[in-house]
């Protein structure tokens, strides 16, 4: 047996030790089919009175080429294309959801308060708990894989459902100092037992030092960041048994190229590492960067069957997510997705 696969191995039986808490066992993405150029993007903030501190060259270095803009569907309708074929799936093999998360940044009119209720009243989910998250974070998807392990301690036989759908309402949206951000929605099923995707540690951390709004406590939250993103990688890592080198990829959110680029210079490791291949094309769209990353990443070819991988978000306000999981392609029946 040579070094690759004893390494392999010895992962192996350290992912078994812990016994995976759960899968991922559906992913879907709606994008919207227009992108448009970060030109048009800051001279349309930029006519509504955004003060500008940096040039289209400034976002240009930092990864930004595109952003995903819907300008069709409603933020319900997003949400829908996302979940429908997930949706279907589970009427189709009787996958009972014991909770349904919905997250979102937009700001939504008091008359939209009962955004999910036309696509609860399709599904037949009327009576499944619905938890709406509004601005919680560019963490979301890590605080829900923390909060779908209560769900699976109480009921391990139920799915959680996590949604979610970003659309802008002001140019002011697309566009801040630090990143440019697009509009999407995605769906992803976790389960205990089953699915593509298995879980083994999940972590989520806040910087409680941000939320007091001093200037100095923000500037250097900006300045060292990358610092808890580099620990909360290792502290996942290190619950595990695992090192960086049992690791295929780390996929993470597409808040800009600089900021991963600095994270791999300090943990040692080869910037391609980090895998954010949507951002050139999509900007960073919030909540679904992390489905939108993985299912790239998986139709690319860049994870192989029973590859290792770390799920890594960062949000500037202060919180900080990441995920170890393992690819485990299960063998579905025909036509079942």
């Amino acid at each position: 047996m040579g070094d690759k696969s004893r390494k392999q191995a010895a992962a192996g039986e350290r992912a078994a030790d812990v016994q995976g808490r759960f899968h991922m066992d559906g992913l879907s993405v709606y994008r919207p089919g227009l992108t448009v150029p970060i030109a048009d993007v800051i001279k349309d903030a930029e006519q509504c009175g955004y003060p500008f501190k940096e040039n289209e060259a400034h976002y240009r270095k930092m990864g930004f080429e595109t952003v995903s803009v819907e300008r069709r569907l409603s933020l319900e309708e997003m949400a829908e294309r996302a979940l429908e074929p997930i949706a279907e799936r589970c009427m189709q093999e009787g996958i009972e959801l014991g909770e349904i998360w919905f997250a979102h940044t937009s700001k939504v009119a008091w008359h939209e308060s009962n955004l999910f209720k036309t696509m609860l009243r399709r599904w037949r989910w009327e009576q499944v708990p619905l938890y709406p998250v509004e601005e919680h974070s560019c963490s979301t998807f890590h605080w829900v894989l923390r909060m779908a392990g209560h769900q699976f301690a109480c009921d391990p036989y139920k799915a959680v459902l996590f949604v979610t759908a970003d659309l802008g309402i002001h140019p002011f949206y697309y566009i801040d100092d630090f990143m440019i951000c697009g509009d999407s929605a995605s769906a992803c099923l976790f389960r205990r037992e089953h699915g593509d995707h298995r879980t083994l540690v999940v972590k989520y951390k806040a910087a409680g030092t941000v939320y007091d709004d001093d200037p100095s406590r923000l500037r250097q939250f900006h300045a060292m960041y990358y610092l808890g993103i580099r620990k909360i990688m290792l502290e996942t890592l290190g619950e595990a048994g695992f090192t960086l080198s049992d690791i295929r990829l780390v996929v993470c959110g597409n808040i800009n190229r600089q900021a991963w680029e600095t994270v791999a210079g300090a943990l040692r490791v080869p910037p391609e590492m980090f895998y954010y291949a949507t951002m050139r094309e999509t900007g960073h769209i919030t909540n679904s960067d992390i489905p939108s990353n993985l299912q790239h990443a998986l139709s690319g070819g860049a994870l192989r069957p029973g590859d290792y991988y770390l799920t890594v978000t960062v949000s500037m306000a202060g919180t900080f997510g990441c995920a170890l999981h393992q690819y485990v392609p299960a063998k579905r029946k025909e036509g079942k997705s």
